[in-house]
């Protein structure tokens, strides 16, 4: 099993703090993930997920960076499935009531469709 962290670019530290915090007192995996747009390269996803691990974390230990393309919600729920998570942490955006209604939420998506434990970390 593992923790997914899925964050929308590297300055969510508190995003992967949060999640390796978890993996360390579970000793599991972490795996942070980025997902970029279809118009965008793998490794652009790859990249962004690795710099939130350098920016967050001073001497990680069993951490997976990971990078994928689509819409976000339901690759994030794929990568949970795929890798038998047991929570995923999300940095969510505050958004006006109108812009759920219209648009959704990725994290109102994933909090509503998660197979595991789905937790929010607050900014700061």
């Amino acid at each position: 099993m593992s923790i997914l962290a899925a964050v929308d670019d590297a300055d969510e530290s508190r995003v992967v703090q949060r999640g390796y915090e978890l993996a360390r007192a579970f000793d599991e995996e972490l795996v942070v993930l980025n997902v970029q747009p279809e118009t965008e390269e793998h490794s652009t996803a790859e990249d962004i997920a690795t710099n939130a691990i350098r920016l967050a974390l001073d001497d990680p230990e069993n951490v997976t960076a990971v990078g994928a393309l689509g819409e976000p919600a339901p690759r994030i729920l794929h990568e949970s499935e795929e890798r038998d998570t047991s929570y995923i942490v999300l940095g969510p955006r505050k958004q006006t009531p109108i812009g759920k209604a219209l648009m959704g939420s990725v994290s109102q998506l994933v909090l509503l469709n998660s197979e595991c434990t789905v937790v929010f970390v607050a900014e700061e």
